[in-house]
């Protein structure tokens, strides 16, 4: 019988960072059962999510894994409360959910065969520290442009309102002293 240690090295700086952000919303997963080039993984996130967000404002994080080797190409991601269209979670589902039937049947055939999961993030669940694991089992992603990490298996970007936002909270506690 062959064991297999699990994988449990996290980026703590990450965790810090995205617990400070206390209005998480989404906790979504896309994985996609076909071959799919790195380059575009942004492109497919970016138009998932346009339709929930107000003015291409929303706050979000979003993690891409897979290198079509080891693992299908699939991404993570947290949508925040601000920014969004709506804070009705079912109504945000219906849309992300419709959103990849339309990319299915335009110009994205990823979305054809993917697997969609879009749910209420809920801190008790622990996304934030599975968003923030190194995957030391995928090839570093040297093609990481406009990435804000893609070293040492952990690929991820977060939006400029995001960044602003924990600046900002970071600004105020170090003001404080």
């Amino acid at each position: 019988m062959m064991l297999t240690r699990l994988n449990n090295q996290r980026d703590e700086s990450l965790i810090y960072h995205l617990n400070q952000i206390d209005d998480w919303f989404v906790f979504g997963s896309v994985g996609f059962r076909q071959k799919t080039d790195f380059k575009r993984m942004k492109l497919l996130f970016y138009k998932l999510i346009r339709p929930v967000e107000q003015n291409n404002k929303g706050q979000f994080f979003v993690r891409f894994e897979g290198d079509n080797i080891q693992r299908e190409r699939h991404f993570h991601f947290l949508l925040g409360k601000r920014g969004l269209v709506t804070n009705n979670i079912e109504e945000i589902q219906k849309r992300l959910k419709e959103r990849t039937i339309d990319l299915a049947l335009s110009d994205y055939p990823e979305y054809e065969t993917c697997s969609p999961k879009f749910k209420l993030f809920d801190s008790k669940l622990d996304g934030i520290r599975y968003l923030s694991k190194i995957a030391k089992d995928e090839k570093e992603n040297l093609c990481g442009l406009g990435l804000d990490s893609c070293v040492e298996g952990l690929d991820w970007k977060m939006s400029q309102t995001l960044r602003k936002r924990l600046i900002d909270i970071n600004t105020e506690r170090i003001s404080h002293y």
